[in-house]
């Protein structure tokens, strides 16, 4: 039977077998709270950028491509919210107006069919990205006609 490394040996101590913390102890911890942190040795795989927090608090929303496609059509269109709301309702008669405003505000992510009807009531839609232009996939387009020998 292997023995057990001493690692792995649990040390049970009361609080009252602590010794309190020094008043230098304390100055340096309270300092380095202070002080900026270096993440220099923790590798990143692109640059970071600390997200920046509202006046109250808040986080920005994330970001959907989707939403920005709507907001986009949005606009081009002239419509508000309330107006996207009541043509996607054609498509999809159980979303309501209060998902609609917050998911344009970045607050709430929507269910599949509550996005398809909203793609549907700004005359969007999603396509892959194989797809190369007209409607025509690279499979699809025509191959030249190959010449057979007599």
């Amino acid at each position: 039977m292997p023995k057990k490394s001493a690692a792995s040996k649990v040390v049970r101590k009361s609080a009252a077998e602590i010794p309190p913390a020094s008043k230098a102890d304390l100055d340096r911890l309270r300092t380095a709270m202070q002080a900026s942190i270096d993440t220099g040795e923790i590798p990143e795989r692109r640059k970071f950028h600390r997200l920046q927090r509202d006046g109250n608090g808040r986080l920005p929303p994330k970001k959907s491509i989707i939403r920005e496609a709507v907001t986009r059509q949005m606009q081009r269109l002239h419509l508000t919210a309330y107006r996207l709301w009541q043509m996607a309702q054609a498509h999809y008669p159980p979303l309501s107006q209060s998902a609609v405003h917050e998911f344009l505000k970045g607050q709430r992510q929507l269910e599949l069919p509550s996005v398809e009807a909203l793609l549907a009531a700004v005359h969007l839609r999603v396509v892959g990205r194989s797809v190369t232009g007209r409607g025509q996939t690279k499979r699809a387009r025509k191959q030249p006609a190959k010449k057979s020998a007599p």
